[in-house]
């Protein structure tokens, strides 16, 4: 399954790992590396919610049985720890799409 590894908020202590079911497909002539794929949202009772496109995608959180530790490489070649990853979002159902119901005709 591909994992992708992002931050859940603006901060450098809070991060997280998506798994997906399959594969996200994104044209050649566009950098996958840095792209806006989708949005994630927890609703109320914790359950997150990939919206990607015009699809949304209903997951769980597993809490890893290792930390994942995120790091990058200084201009003197030390490594230094950015976040440190304990739990990931798992989506292995397949995406439903979303449909805006119209609301109804008035007359007149």
């Amino acid at each position: 399954m591909p994992q992708v590894v992002l931050k859940i908020q603006d901060t450098l202590d809070k991060w997280g790992m998506v798994e997906l079911q399959g594969k996200v497909d994104c044209p050649s002539s566009v950098a996958f590396q840095g792209a806006h794929i989708g949005d994630l949202h927890i609703d109320k009772t914790g359950t997150p919610q990939l919206v990607i496109g015009h699809h949304i995608l209903t997951g769980k959180v597993v809490k890893l049985e290792k930390p994942f530790g995120v790091m990058t490489k200084t201009a003197d070649k030390n490594w230094v720890i950015k976040s440190v990853i304990e739990e990931k979002y798992i989506f292995k159902t397949r995406p439903k799409p979303i449909i805006q119901k119209n609301p109804p005709k008035t007359k007149g």
